[in-house]
């Protein structure tokens, strides 16, 4: 019953995508999903530089949407996701990124009503709802299992139309509010600022293993902050535990998503898993040393996209798994890479 009142919608005859005024993003919300969402709205303003532009928002991700288009406004519209009702038949074309369908999902795309939607999304394997029963899409995006999701529109029906050239994630600060962040690193004397997350939303590497890089690091001239998340305390506590007695290390503080993004850019190095976090530190171009989970697919999907000329060093698990999967990590290479860094960065800082 709900596939038959929800799970269809009017196709239009011989749409034409060159002839689009309006076009709405709706990403998860993750951090990683809403930075990569600003590469396709680059992509989409190249393609069609005078439609309006809108991005999906929820409390979770608002500021940072926000935050990121300041100072470029690539977007111009955020629409709030409960809101939907007010933007009901505004929008030409609608691109969902969202994997899982549920009846949730099924009401708000009738209540939006756009005139074309395209699919990204992955459908769960055994789901009563799928892309083959649901038909309120009128293009569905089958993207290579080796392609990054900052490339999914290159795969989409647009690039018949279009052609579509990559765009890398990038942030724009005010270095006004990146200098205001500063005194969150305590520090009294020069040192390299490494900050490190090594929790994402559902992830962690292993608190031995972080604690193994740090102890074999030249930590001298050097001051690492852990970014706090839930459940970050005991892991700091755990960390700190297993460290050598020199290592200044501190847990930050509690930050909103904007200053967090500033602090992160206050950071000379950062060092974190498969995270939002990563995805940002390459996007403000930082040297990054991220650590990733044996899982084929996640790798090519999620893997760091650095700008050129910027250092960074991706250390991928010894174990087949799933994306969670962060032990068992080859560190001698991270603890290299690392030592480099430190050095290059603090005798730049002696000039």
């Amino acid at each position: 019953m709900t596939i038959l009142l929800l799970g269809n919608k009017k196709k239009y005859k011989n749409i034409s995508l060159k002839d689009v005024k309006t076009v709405l993003l709706s990403p998860k919300d993750a951090l990683g999903d809403t930075l990569i969402s600003f590469s396709h709205a680059r992509q989409l303003k190249k393609m069609y530089p005078s439609a309006k532009i809108g991005i999906v928002s929820t409390e979770r991700n608002k500021n940072f949407i926000e935050l990121v288009n300041q100072k470029e406004k690539v977007v111009d519209e955020i629409v709030d996701r409960k809101k939907i009702i007010k933007q009901r038949k505004k929008w030409d074309l609608l691109l969902d990124f969202k994997d899982q369908i549920n009846t949730k999902r099924l009401i708000w795309t009738k209540l939006l009503a756009p005139k074309i939607i395209i699919s990204f999304g992955k459908d769960k394997e055994g789901h009563y709802f799928n892309r083959n029963n649901v038909k309120i899409y009128d293009f569905v995006t089958v993207t290579p299992i080796n392609s990054h999701i900052v490339d999914y529109l290159m795969y989409s029906e647009l690039a018949k139309y279009f052609k579509i050239e990559k765009e890398i994630p990038r942030i724009e600060l005010s270095q006004q509010e990146v200098l205001k962040m500063e005194k969150n690193w305590n520090l009294t004397e020069k040192k390299v600022k490494i900050l490190v997350a090594p929790q994402g939303n559902d992830r962690c590497i292993e608190v031995e293993e972080l604690a193994k890089l740090f102890n074999e690091i030249n930590f001298e001239n050097v001051k690492i902050v852990m970014s706090k998340t839930s459940g970050s305390e005991k892991y700091f506590e755990k960390l700190t535990s297993l460290l050598k007695n020199d290592i200044d290390i501190s847990l930050a503080k509690v930050l909103s998503i904007k200053e967090y993004v500033n602090f992160l850019a206050s950071s000379n190095i950062v060092v974190g898993v498969d995270s939002g976090s990563v995805h940002i530190a390459c996007a403000l171009k930082k040297p990054v040393l991220s650590f990733y989970a044996n899982n084929e697919a996640n790798l090519y999907r999620w893997s760091p996209i650095p700008n050129k000329g910027v250092d960074n060093l991706q250390v991928i698990s010894n174990i087949v798994g799933t994306q969670n999967d962060l032990y068992n990590f080859p560190m001698e290479d991270a603890v290299k890479w690392l030592n480099f860094e430190i050095s290059k960065i603090y005798g730049q800082n002696e000039r």
